[in-house]
C-alpha cells in the first residue's frame, strides 16, 4: 500500500515538475563554475600585468570606474588579495517596471574591472547579457521575472525533495536476494536501453538520493522563508534573533576615505583573502546610510567565513561588526549556505560533486517519464490481446 501511494506520488510529481527540474538543473551544473568560467572567458580583465607596483587607494581606483560609467552610481567594490586580480566596481540600478523577463529586472547591471596598479579601466561587463549569469537565471527563475520564477523552480524543488523521499520507498527491496539487484548494474547481461534507463534511474538515484536532498534542502531557503525557518529552529535558533543589526543613525559628517575602511577591516582581519565594501547610491549630503563592508578569509573551519563591518556613510566610522566567532550556529549555517548549495564550501571536489548531481538530477526526469511511456504502451499492447 505505502509502495502502491509512493509510486503514484513519484509518477505525478515528477510528470508535473520535469521540465523545470531539467531547466533549472542544467543552468545549475553550469553557473557551478561561475568563478573559474568568468576567470577563463574574460582574463584580459580579470588579470592585470603590473604586479608588484604599489597599489593605488581604492577612492583612485572608484573615480576611474566612475569615469567610464558617467552619471551611475557604483554600487559594490570587490578586492581580492591575489596581486594578479584587478578591482571589480559592480554598477547597479534595478528597473522600477520590469517586464516578465529576469533581466528586465536591472536598468544597469554591469561591472568594471580596473587594474590595482593603474587605475586603467580593462574593460566593462553586461551582466544581462553575460552567458554566466543567463544560466543563474535560468537556474533560479527559469529566465522569468525572480518574482514568478523563482516560486515556479521553487515549487519544483519541493517536489524534487519529496520525490527523493517517495524514490526509496519504491527503491526498498522486498526481501535479501533483491538487494544486490537494486545496488549494482548488471549491463553485461542485457543489451536493452530500456533496462539501461530503468537501471541508471533507480540504481544511481539511491547513490545519489542524500545528496539531491542536501541540494534540494539548501535551494529551498531563497523561496520559502517557513523553510529558512524551520532549519534555524532545528539548529536551536529563533529565527527574529537572526542577523538583528542596529539602525545606522544621523550624525555630524566628516570627512574620510573608503581606502581607510578597507585598511580598518585589513588591521581587523590580517588573514583576509577578499574584501568587499558597498557604497550608498545616490546618498544625499544629509542622510547617513551604511557602507557594509565584508571581509572573507578561511581558517578551515568548515565554514564560508566572512565578518561583517558597518560603517556610518557619513563619518565613515564603525558603529557595528559581527564577526564569524560571533555567529551563532544558525547564522554560520546562513551565511554559508550559497557555498553549500553551489559547491564551493570546499573547492575543486565538491563543486566537481555539486555539477555531477545537477546533471544526474536533470537527467532523472527524462529517464522517469522514459520509464512511465514504456509501461504504459506496454499496458496498451496487452489490453489489446
Amino acid at each position: 500500500m505505502v509502495k502502491k501511494i509512493a509510486g503514484k506520488l513519484h509518477l505525478w510529481l515528477g510528470l508535473a515538475s520535469g521540465l523545470v527540474v531539467f531547466i533549472s538543473l542544467f543552468g545549475a551544473a553550469v553557473f557551478v563554475w561561475q568563478t573559474e568560467l568568468t576567470n577563463w572567458l574574460h582574463r584580459d580583465l580579470v588579470y592585470v600585468s603590473a604586479i608588484g607596483r604599489q597599489e593605488l587607494p581604492v577612492d583612485i581606483l572608484i573615480r576611474s570606474a566612475k569615469r567610464v560609467e558617467p552619471g551611475r552610481d557604483i554600487t559594490y567594490v570587490a578586492r581580492e588579495r591575489d596581486p594578479r586580480k584587478s578591482v571589480v566596481f559592480d554598477v547597479v540600478k534595478l528597473n522600477p517596471h520590469p517586464s516578465w523577463y529576469y533581466q528586465s529586472a536591472y536598468l544597469v547591471n554591469e561591472q568594471v574591472y580596473v587594474d590595482r596598479y593603474t587605475g586603467k579601466v580593462l574593460g566593462i561587463v553586461d551582466n544581462r547579457r553575460e552567458l554566466i549569469w543567463v544560466m543563474y537565471a535560468l537556474h533560479t527563475s527559469l529566465q522569468l521575472k525572480y518574482e514568478v520564477g523563482h516560486y515556479i523552480v521553487g515549487t519544483a524543488t519541493l517536489i524534487l525533495f519529496v520525490m527523493a523521499l517517495t524514490g526509496i520507498a519504491l527503491w526498498w527491496p522486498k526481501h535479501k536476494a533483491a538487494l544486490k539487484q537494486r545496488l549494482w548494474f548488471r549491463w553485461k547481461k542485457t543489451t536493452r536501453w530500456r533496462r539501461k534507463n530503468y537501471d541508471l534511474h533507480n540504481i544511481g538515484g539511491i547513490y545519489t538520493w542524500i545528496f539531491v536532498l542536501f541540494f534540494a534542502a539548501t535551494g529551498l531557503v531563497w523561496t520559502f522563508s517557513w523553510w529558512e525557518s524551520g532549519i534555524y529552529r532545528l539548529l536551536g535558533a529563533d529565527p527574529k534573533k537572526m542577523f538583528v543589526e542596529p539602525r545606522v543613525k544621523p550624525t555630524i559628517k566628516s570627512a574620510y576615505t573608503y581606502e581607510s575602511l578597507v585598511q580598518n577591516a585589513v588591521k581587523r582581519v590580517p588573514h583576509w583573502e577578499s574584501i568587499g565594501l558597498s557604497l550608498p547610491e545616490g546618498a544625499r549630503p544629509d542622510s547617513a546610510q551604511t557602507l557594509f563592508c565584508v571581509v572573507r578569509y578561511n581558517t578551515g573551519s568548515g565554514w564560508d567565513e566572512w565578518d561583517e563591518y558597518l560603517y556610518n556613510s557619513q563619518n565613515g566610522r564603525l558603529y557595528y561588526s559581527q564577526t564569524q566567532a560571533q555567529k551563532q550556529l544558525g547564522e554560520k549555517w546562513r551565511t554559508s549556505n550559497y557555498a553549500l548549495h553551489t559547491g564551493s564550501i570546499y573547492g575543486l571536489p565538491t563543486k566537481i560533486l555539486a555539477t555531477f548531481i545537477a546533471l544526474f538530477c536533470a537527467f532523472l526526469p527524462i529517464s522517469g517519464f522514459l520509464i512511465w511511456l514504456g509501461r504504459r504502451r506496454k499496458a496498451t499492447q496487452m489490453s489489446r490481446k
